[in-house]
């Protein structure tokens, strides 16, 4: 079994796996909604591209960041071993505070996939709030989430003598790490008051009731418009006869991809978010020697790109072509020919073929 200082040289190693199969995921999707998006698809497009250019942004971050987010006691931390960087403090202090605003933007990004499709389905939604300039709110709601997320982590966790005393035996038993040489903000929310008595981190309770707030705003609407939408591309499709069996299947396959892109998150970001801010706050010791948040989320932005590959029909074909290269004899559509010449009438029709790698 690894020790707990050898997990954290394998969990790098995670991350930088993880982070390169986010880079090439994300590129190929990035392609595929470019080239090869059906003209049905619309407007949605572009929030997918948004979405796939952030992931890529969030993976080549974390690949070269990547801090170690974990929990023990009553404190949460995301901390970097200062002797394994490339870059000074300073730098290093920034870029935790970058990577976290990071997964303010994720959270808000789960929800707009949502409200967007449920406007998709629901017209007077659509035209009350999506309508011309409106629909900007979806690209900019996200970056206004990561700013806040971003301030937060830096109001009500920077780093504190306090909190490095309460830190310093646990990293150096645990990880071999000295915490004076590590760059960290924490949550400490319980405190020892010198005689034995727990006395309440006030500063850490404002913060995380603001994570919370953001969490549970995120899952909310997650949960709203994917149950609505749901319904309404069910009772759309078993009523709906002026839909053309295309823009049917493109429904559901886009729902589809919605639904275990949702799982992913809730998998991989929820609920090891929960975890790491509900135990210590509680004050529940939950005794791992194994940080693993920043595995999971190093793998969400690998594998988050791969249900709307796979699952969108247009972009599974293309993306299999490429990967057998198959060449030629694929009818794209029968034409026909038509003239006059010298008073003659002639008619000509054909397979067009063409090379599919």
């Amino acid at each position: 079994m690894l020790s707990p200082a050898d997990w954290l040289l394998f969990e790098e190693d995670i991350q930088k796996l993880c982070g390169l199969v986010a880079i090439f995921s994300n590129l190929v999707l990035m392609y595929l909604i470019l080239t090869k998006s059906p003209l049905t698809l619309g407007a949605y497009k572009w929030l997918m591209l948004y979405t796939a250019l952030f992931e890529l942004v969030y993976a080549v971050f974390n690949l070269f960041v990547g801090p170690v987010i974990h929990a023990f006691g009553s404190t949460c931390i995301v901390f970097q071993d200062m002797s394994k960087s490339l870059f000074d403090r300073q730098i290093i202090y920034v870029s935790i505070i970058i990577f976290c605003s990071f997964f303010g933007v994720s959270m808000a990004i789960f929800a707009v996939q949502f409200v967007y499709r449920y406007g998709a389905v629901n017209t007077t939604f659509k035209q009350k709030y999506l309508s011309g300039n409106k629909i900007m709110l979806l690209y900019i709601c996200p970056i206004i989430s990561g700013i806040l997320w971003g301030l937060n982590v830096w109001i009500f966790m920077s780093p504190s003598v306090e909190k490095a005393d309460y830190l310093r035996i646990y990293m150096a038993e645990t990880f071999g790490l000295n915490i004076d040489e590590c760059t960290y903000f924490g949550l400490l929310f319980w405190k020892d008051d010198g005689i034995g008595n727990l006395k309440i981190g006030s500063l850490s309770f404002n913060g995380v009731v603001n994570m919370d707030l953001i969490l549970g705003t995120s899952f909310g609407c997650v949960a709203y418009f994917g149950i609505n939408c749901y319904r309404l591309i069910s009772q759309k499709l078993s009523t709906t006869e002026s839909l053309s069996q295309a823009t049917k299947n493109l429904q559901l396959q886009l729902f589809y991809a919605l639904i275990v892109q949702s799982a992913i998150p809730c998998m991989f970001m929820y609920i090891p978010a929960a975890i790491i801010f509900t135990f210590p706050m509680i004050n529940i010791d939950l005794d791992s020697k194994y940080p693993f948040v920043s595995v999971t989320i190093a793998l969400y932005t690998a594998i988050d790109p791969l249900p709307t590959i796979f699952i969108i029909k247009d972009y599974r074909r293309a993306f299999f072509r490429f990967l057998s290269c198959k060449k030629g004899n694929e009818v794209i559509s029968n034409y026909s020919l038509n003239g006059n010449e010298s008073g003659v009438r002639w008619n000509n029709t054909r397979n067009i073929t063409i090379s599919t790698c």
